[in-house]
């Protein structure tokens, strides 16, 4: 067995293809886009790599990959937590400690010898801003859109290697029966009313300034979800303000405004895209012609039976005034009605957010499926 550095478009090919041998009986799998991983892998279309750096790895045996693992070193996620930390991602591995022991002793390897870390870790995809945890509870269903999913013996092959705890993530499951107890919408209502605030829906005429808003709130609280938090760049923000004005409806972007205008909190819900994409295998062609399956996709978006609320923030000084909850019934108001979708997943949070953990289980919330980040001085 050899663990090669990924070098050239053929094995970049190999490394993104992985997951379809491993994945090939796993009915919960959805397989992303292929031109997207590779949009991800690009260091010229990735905003990443503007202050990051990544190594994608390859473990093959006798001629056939087997698994593989990307290694990054986000400078700027090092400067911003007064940190000198590496971390990893993209795991996929047959289920062999020794394939796995080969591409973390390589990985770590990079990271202590060639890039001066001390500290790795993951799996995370590049950085924390985008998506990482790995899946050790709740294998039963599929992953939602931007949600990790693994096989359940991935757990041991990366503790078997020696990764510790860092923390735990949870996402949370609402159906119809959860979430509009008749007791719940009055209070809402009244808390609205009392602290004088409103909810509405993105404008598409200033989604500019819309997306510059949720941003003030963001960067205030940004740092209170966990110490790993990093800023997004001007880059980052405009590829995931993209993303959304592709695939959200405006009715489940909100903005929470103060009566004087002030952004105070916002929500993000999208449709679960890998409802839609699961038929499509990853490919954007369909009967051989390019891209038509990303029209069928779109077509797909508006009959998917589920959403993933992917982002709730709220100041702090507003918090316990109901202004999550608004935000929550109200996506939900127009997702359930007006949508007909029949389940909603919000994920994640931080094992250690009690505050948003309370809010979750009074609108009628339960914890669905559980992640872990691990760690490990090197």
């Amino acid at each position: 067995m050899d663990i090669i550095k990924v070098q050239n478009a053929r094995e970049r090919e190999l490394f993104i293809r992985l997951p379809h041998t491993i994945y090939q009986n796993d009915t919960n799998w959805t397989p992303q886009f292929d031109f997207l991983i590779r949009e991800k892998l690009d260091r010229k279309k990735n905003p990443f790599f503007e202050h990051g750096w990544a190594q994608e790895l390859l473990a093959v045996e006798n001629g056939q990959p087997v698994g593989r693992l990307l290694v990054s070193d986000d400078e700027r996620f090092n400067q911003e937590n007064n940190a000198n930390y590496g971390m990893f991602g993209f795991f996929e591995c047959v289920d062999d400690h020794k394939v796995a022991n080969a591409l973390f002793d390589e990985g770590v390897r990079i990271l202590k010898v060639e890039r001066k870390r001390d500290v790795v870790f993951g799996p995370v995809e590049f950085s924390t801003n985008y998506e990482y945890g790995l899946l050790i509870d709740g294998f039963d269903s599929p992953a939602k859109v931007m949600m990790s999913y693994n096989p359940p013996y991935y757990q041991s092959l990366i503790e078997g290697w020696g990764w510790e705890k860092n923390r735990d993530l949870f996402s949370w499951w609402f159906d119809r029966s959860a979430l509009f107890a008749d007791n719940w919408r009055p209070i809402v209502e009244r808390l609205r009313d009392r602290y004088q605030f409103t909810v509405r829906p993105f404008s598409l005429k200033d989604f500019k300034g819309d997306v510059s808003r949720c941003m003030q709130v963001y960067d205030h609280i940004r740092s209170e979800w966990w110490w790993g938090s990093v800023s997004l760049t001007d880059a980052e923000i405009k590829q995931y303000a993209q993303m959304l004005h592709q695939i959200a409806f405006p009715e489940m972007v909100l903005i929470a405004e103060s009566s004087d205008g002030k952004p105070i909190g916002f929500s993000i819900t999208i449709p679960d895209l890998n409802e839609a994409a699961k038929p499509l295998n990853g490919k954007t062609s369909w009967f051989g012609i390019p891209f038509l399956g990303l029209l069928r996709l779109k077509s797909r978006l508006k009959r998917v039976k589920g959403a993933r609320l992917i982002v709730l923030c709220v100041l702090p000084e507003y918090r316990r005034k109901g202004v999550a909850e608004n935000l929550i019934v109200n996506t939900f108001d127009f997702g359930y009605y007006k949508m007909k979708y029949e389940n909603a997943e919000l994920g994640w949070t931080d094992e250690y957010n009690d505050k948003i953990s309370h809010v979750l289980e009074r609108v009628g919330a339960r914890r669905f499926k559980k992640y872990r980040v691990y760690q490990k001085n090197i």
